[in-house]
């Protein structure tokens, strides 16, 4: 897009230092991904210390899968997507069974919708982490997170969801997911 182009440049041609450096470039850019940071936490409606950046999509979908799995496996080993997750899910939810976790991958409808009371009465006491991508790059479904999200905190499990690809349904956010 012509205007990320424009924004960008800058930081291709003169504020191209290592943000972890103590000398002025390094300084420069550790701002800027600090102001970046800011920005994306006020658009989504989530704290600045919730923001980490990746390289892409599917670092931030490992991340998240195993590094929830991992930090929580003493509470339970149970984990709920659904059959039409992004390839970056599914790779996760595959490793992590290998690993001794118990994955359940919830059916749609035949619109590719997951039913929210299908999501409830797949949690166990050993869910730790329910996973469901927002809005489908292949079918284009936008799932009822805000629903997902708030059966899941009331059975006290964690929810994620991908939202890599629906920047513009203008639908991604912290307070929608119902948080």
């Amino acid at each position: 897009h012509p205007q990320v182009m424009e924004a960008m440049l800058p930081y291709f041609r003169d504020i191209f230092g290592n943000p972890q450096s103590l000398h002025d470039f390094g300084e420069e850019a550790r701002g800027a991904i600090e102001e970046a940071r800011g920005q994306v936490a006020d658009l989504i409606g989530a704290r600045r210390e919730e923001i980490i950046f990746t390289s892409c999509g599917t670092e931030s979908d490992n991340m998240a899968l195993k590094g929830v799995a991992l930090a929580h496996q003493k509470k339970g080993k149970h984990i709920i997507t659904s059959q039409i997750e992004h390839h970056a899910i599914m790779h996760s939810a595959r490793t992590l069974e290998k690993w001794g976790f118990d994955v359940t991958y919830l059916s749609v409808d035949g619109c590719g919708f997951v039913d929210p009371q299908d999501v409830e009465k797949a949690i166990t006491k050993e869910t730790i982490l329910v996973s469901i991508t927002h809005a489908s790059n292949e079918i284009g479904t936008i799932e009822p997170i805000a629903e997902i999200g708030k059966i899941t905190r009331e059975k006290r499990g964690l929810f994620s969801h991908r939202c890599c690809s629906d920047r513009r349904t203008n639908s991604c956010g912290c307070k929608r997911a119902g948080r």
